[in-house]
């Protein structure tokens, strides 16, 4: 082969190497959720005092 040969393949090859490096981003981008996509809750909780007085009584 000839140098031209072999700059020309090398070329292509890096080229597709970067484009398919350049589409993976691009996907993984897209399926990453933004601020507004992720949803958020708040979380409410009850304590039973019960249970906490009947825990105290019990001796180990």
């Amino acid at each position: 082969m000839k140098q031209k040969d072999l700059l020309i393949i090398s070329l292509t090859i890096f080229l597709t190497v970067i484009a398919w490096v350049m589409l993976e981003l691009k996907s993984i981008r897209e399926q990453t959720p933004t601020d507004t996509q992720i949803e958020s809750y708040s979380l409410d909780y009850n304590v039973d005092t019960k249970i906490l007085k009947v825990l105290e009584e019990k001796k180990p």
